[in-house]
């Protein structure tokens, strides 16, 4: 007798023949993507902390970025910088043995309790509950006499709806703003959005961090005036204390406030 071409037992059989192709069809497309996706994560990363710097991108990302940027690893308690080999080990190394600080994911560690800092809830101004215990730093080149002329600070903080994550260039005196980049936030668009328009970060442009005490004195408020002030975002006043809470947790003590009080002293090295 014939085979029941309906039966139960051939329906299974069909689906999970399609269930099985499909699953290794969905696994080959993760491996052969992986790769793509990960070139993007660190064009996306590159272009923003050249946007931060004021740098523009000629030709390919990758090149310009190496040209103009070295990373590297800050011990937040000292402010000091992480020698290459143990920041080899915090951060992973290359095909060289060199430190990758450029991929070293500083979200992820503040989740970790053997590289995390917890923060008083009194000097929690930014919300985030922790920290990691080292920050990726990116000092721009200066290509034409050399050393280098700022420092990019990747820095977040909570805002109306989530975490709003951004780099800020601080100039050689360890006080003065030379850009900024929001480069992920949950903002309402046309409102808190507002963040990553450029109309409004030009205004951070010449602003100051701290005042003659060298305390943390940086502000988006209504009616801004003075060296430490930025208008507010109409209609997004929750928005505006989110990113003034969050510059000034990571300018003062718990943040880069070490680091910036040697780059004042010393300048950037």
């Amino acid at each position: 007798m014939a085979a029941n071409k309906d039966s139960t037992l051939r329906t299974f059989t069909v689906i999970g023949i399609l269930c099985l192709v499909c699953s290794f069809m969905v696994c080959i497309a993760v491996v052969t993507l992986q790769p793509l996706q990960a070139k993007q994560i660190q064009n996306d990363r590159e272009r923003s902390i050249l946007e931060a710097a004021g740098i523009g991108i000629n030709g390919d990302i990758s090149k310009t970025y190496a040209e103009n940027i070295e990373a590297r690893l800050v011990n937040l308690a000292n402010g000091k910088y992480v020698p290459n080999d143990k920041a080899a080990v915090i951060a992973g190394k290359d095909k060289n043995g060199m430190a990758l600080i450029d991929g070293y994911n500083f979200v992820s560690a503040a989740r970790l309790p053997d590289s995390s800092v917890a923060i008083e809830t009194d000097k929690d101004t930014a919300k985030i509950r922790n920290r990691a215990k080292y920050m990726p730093v990116y000092l721009v080149k200066n290509t034409v006499s050399g050393g280098y002329k700022s420092v990019i600070l990747p820095f977040y903080g909570q805002g109306l709806w989530g975490t709003m994550y951004g780099y800020l260039a601080v100039a050689g005196d360890g006080n003065t703003v030379m850009g900024v980049k929001y480069y992920s936030h949950n903002e309402t668009p046309g409102l808190g959005g507002e963040i990553e328009n450029p109309k409004f970060t030009q205004k951070w442009i010449g602003k100051k961090l701290y005042d003659a005490s060298d305390a943390p004195a940086f502000a988006v408020v209504k009616n801004a005036s003075g060296d430490h002030q930025v208008d507010a975002l109409s209609g997004a006043t929750l928005t505006s204390n989110g990113v003034t809470n969050s510059v000034k947790f990571w300018t003062d003590s718990m943040g880069y406030g070490p680091y910036l009080q040697r780059i004042k002293k010393g300048g950037i090295k």
